[in-house]
């Protein structure tokens, strides 16, 4: 009999629990509700009993609440207790990994895990890109999710961009999510090693840098520089606030160190660059 193509099956309902029981239930849904997971694919599901798993194949499919899991093939591993019901602990997807939950989406995955009773994501790829508003979060090596701490942690060759407003790079940078008037937003941006930011009217390069989006004034430390065309300012710690255009190259906190250095162009400054080029010699 031709095999019928483009039909999807459903799994059976894998366990209601009591709601005294609320890390069961952590365990059974993807995003704590009461209702089942959902796991659909074109080319059938199968059962592992020996294995404890199920394997959905073919444009695969898992749903719970907001968030939905895409991929080639799912795998969900399970753990049964003494009534004999399957608690899911572990889904697995392989190849064109797609994450959705509300208004955030995470695309470019080879291969995913999530930890449901860690509320957690671990996923591969070459070319992941976590999408959030407009704001944008990509790696070519790992991206790292813990929903319920709205936590998602890039490592490779890691990007941010916010809008049109600016680009960090780094080797590991680290979002803080917010829910806001029924927004997602980056609360707070973490950047570790070789990191860069470029904006429309400079780069700045350091060690470390913390950016908070509430004040939008981004933080650097070690090995600063802070470069508009050929001239450049360097120390050890500053200031870029990207709201007024201003970067304050000052010493490290917890130094006795007041000395910073600008190297500036030939050329000099334009009066209208002024305000990039303040520089504080002393602690404010």
């Amino acid at each position: 009999m031709k095999k019928i193509s483009k039909i999807y099956y459903l799994v059976i309902i894998l366990i209601f629990f009591s709601l005294k029981v609320s890390e069961s239930q952590q365990l059974t849904n993807f995003d704590n509700s009461d209702g089942p997971i959902e796991i659909f694919a074109d080319d059938g599901i199968e059962w592992h009993k020996n294995k404890s798993k199920y394997v959905a194949l073919g444009n695969a499919k898992a749903l719970s609440g907001s968030l939905s899991l895409e991929s080639d093939k799912i795998e969900a591993f399970y753990k049964e207790n003494d009534s004999s019901n399957m608690n899911i602990t572990e889904v697995r997807a392989k190849k064109n990994v797609v994450v959705q939950d509300k208004k955030m989406k995470i695309t470019g995955g080879d291969y995913a895990e999530y930890k449901i009773l860690k509320d957690y994501f671990f996923i591969n790829g070459k070319n992941i890109i976590l999408t959030s508003e407009k704001n944008i979060l990509k790696s070519n090596k790992k991206l790292e999710y813990w929903r319920s701490k709205n936590i998602a942690i890039a490592t490779g060759k890691a990007q941010a961009k916010k809008n049109n407003e600016f680009v960090v790079v780094a080797d590991k940078l680290v979002w803080y999510l917010q829910e806001k008037n029924q927004k997602t937003t980056v609360k707070k941006l973490l950047g570790f090693n070789n990191v860069s930011i470029k904006t429309n009217n400079e780069v700045a390069f350091s060690d470390k840098a913390i950016y908070n989006n509430n004040t939008e004034i981004c933080k650097l430390f070690g090995n600063v520089k802070l470069q508009r065309g050929e001239s450049f300012l360097t120390g050890e710690y500053a200031e870029v606030d990207l709201r007024r255009g201003i970067s304050k190259l000052l010493p490290a906190p917890g130094t006795k160190e007041n000395k910073v250095r600008a190297l500036i162009d030939k050329g000099g400054i334009d009066t209208d660059e002024s305000n990039w080029y303040s520089i504080y010699c002393s602690k404010q």
